[in-house]
């Protein structure tokens, strides 16, 4: 079976959703704080701690009226048509917070699509509302996401399963060298090349589609033979 897993910040959603809600909300600051987890000195997991505390103050009505401005990718909506008339389960993964993946795809008629991502409470504090996030989906021996994708790509699949990954950016590093058919675009594709991680450069969705199309007429879909390898490594630590 083929099961097809795809980011959600830039990918399904035209913008980077989350960064614009930080840029939005917490000003100059988030962007110091991002400065700061690109040259490595914090977490992902810090990133977005420090990112939530920045916000003064921001309540769910205000987070759900700045999100009317963003759409997603209009052809995402054939993507999604294309997988459920082959029965190819699509999971959404994002490194982004729960509120908005929930609420974007809801409004957008996939609030049925299954989806994981960080969490994320309002919670009052005097006459603020503070954002206080959490990590349900973390992986304590990987510090590149807060919700490790990987971990998803691997208990969602079985081992004769095709694993398809569509993604843009640094979360979706690691679960690429886990996909047999990657499609990469933005700053995926340079890291793709730079790791020797072969994949199909994508625009939007209609791109996924034309190529999926092809795969799927093949009598036989082969595994990605450095992602079946590096699966196989992570069941056997255990």
């Amino acid at each position: 079976m083929i099961r097809v897993f795809s980011d959600f910040d830039g990918t399904i959603a035209v913008e980077d959703v989350g960064s614009r809600l930080f840029r939005t909300f917490a000003g100059a600051e988030a962007n110091e704080i991002v400065r700061h987890y690109l040259d490595g000195s914090i977490t992902a997991r810090a990133c977005l701690t420090k990112e939530c505390e920045a916000v003064e103050s921001a309540t769910p009505d205000e987070v759900e009226r700045f999100l009317g401005q963003f759409s997603l990718d209009p052809t995402f909506k054939g993507f999604v048509e294309f997988c459920r008339g082959r029965d190819i389960p699509l999971v959404v993964l994002s490194d982004g917070l729960d509120f908005y993946v929930e609420r974007l795809l809801k409004i957008n008629g996939f609030g049925d699509l299954p989806f994981f991502s960080n969490h994320v409470e309002f919670v009052s504090a005097g006459a603020l509302t503070k954002l206080v996030p959490s990590f349900p989906h973390t992986d304590a021996e990987c510090l590149l996401c807060g919700n490790c994708k990987r971990n998803h790509l691997l208990t969602l699949s079985a081992d004769d399963d095709i694993i398809v990954y569509v993604g843009d950016g640094i979360s979706d590093r690691c679960p690429v060298r886990y996909a047999d058919i990657v499609f990469a675009k933005g700053s995926l594709i340079r890291y793709c090349q730079e790791q020797n991680v072969t994949y199909h450069e994508f625009r939007d969705f209609s791109d996924v589609i034309q190529r999926l199309e092809l795969t799927l007429h093949r009598k036989r879909i082969k595994k990605r033979r450095e992602a079946e390898m590096a699966r196989r490594e992570v069941f056997a630590q255990g």
